[in-house]
C-alpha cells in the first residue's frame, strides 16, 4: 500500500512514509489515502487529486494567475481549469485588455493617455512662458524696452506659438518636437 497525503483541494503528494508506532502500526493522519498501487508522476502541467476517493489528473493552473478584467495578480490554490475570468497570461501593462484568449494593446487608449500628458505638460510650459511674457509686454506698452526685450519677447511669443501647435504635428502624440524654449534676458 502507498500512502498519499491530500489538501482541502484533493491535490495529492506523496508516496509518503509516516513513523511507525509498535503495537498500533504506522501512524497515518486522516488526510491520507492508502492506494495500493504508486501513481506514476503527472505529465507536464497536471498534478493528482482524489476524486470520489479514486486518483485522477487534472490540469494544475495553482499559482499566481491574472484577472482579465483588470489584469491584477491573484493567487489561485485549486487544482483543475481556472474561471473563464483567470488566465495564467502575466498582464503586460498598461492599455492592455483581454481579448479572443490573449491581451492586446489598447492603441487608442494608450494614444489618449500621451496626448492628455502631453497637453498637461504643454500647458504647464505655456504658463511659464506667460510669466516672462508679462514684464517684456509691459516694457513694450510702457515705451521702456530695449532692443534685447523686444528681441526676447518675439521668441516668448513664437515659442508660444509652437507650442500651441503641436497637436498639428504628424506624429503627435508618440512622438512630438518640442520648441526649444528661449533664452531669459538678463539686465546687466
Amino acid at each position: 500500500m502507498f500512502i498519499y497525503k491530500f489538501d482541502k483541494t484533493g491535490a495529492l503528494s506523496g508516496p509518503m512514509t509516516f513513523p511507525f508506532i509498535p503495537g498500533f502500526g504506522p501512524h497515518v493522519p486522516g488526510d491520507t489515502v492508502l492506494l495500493p498501487e504508486e501513481l506514476p508522476a503527472a505529465q507536464a502541467g497536471y498534478c493528482w487529486v482524489l476524486t470520489k476517493d479514486s486518483p485522477l489528473q487534472v490540469v494544475d493552473k495553482r499559482g499566481t494567475v491574472y484577472r482579465i478584467d483588470t489584469g491584477e495578480s491573484v493567487q489561485w490554490d485549486e487544482p483543475g481549469e481556472l474561471p473563464e475570468d483567470l488566465t495564467t497570461q502575466p498582464w503586460p501593462g498598461a492599455h492592455h485588455l483581454w481579448l479572443n484568449g490573449t491581451w492586446v494593446l489598447d492603441e487608442a487608449a494608450q494614444s489618449a493617455v500621451k496626448s492628455e500628458q502631453a497637453l498637461i505638460r504643454r500647458d504647464g510650459l505655456l504658463q511659464d512662458a506667460q510669466l516672462r511674457i508679462a514684464p517684456l509686454e509691459y516694457a513694450e506698452k510702457l515705451g521702456s524696452a530695449t532692443d534685447a526685450e523686444r528681441a526676447s519677447l518675439e521668441e516668448w511669443m513664437r515659442y508660444c506659438v509652437e507650442l500651441n501647435r503641436l497637436e498639428s504635428q504628424a506624429s503627435f502624440p508618440d512622438s512630438i518636437n518640442w520648441p526649444q524654449m528661449p533664452q531669459l534676458v538678463h539686465r546687466r
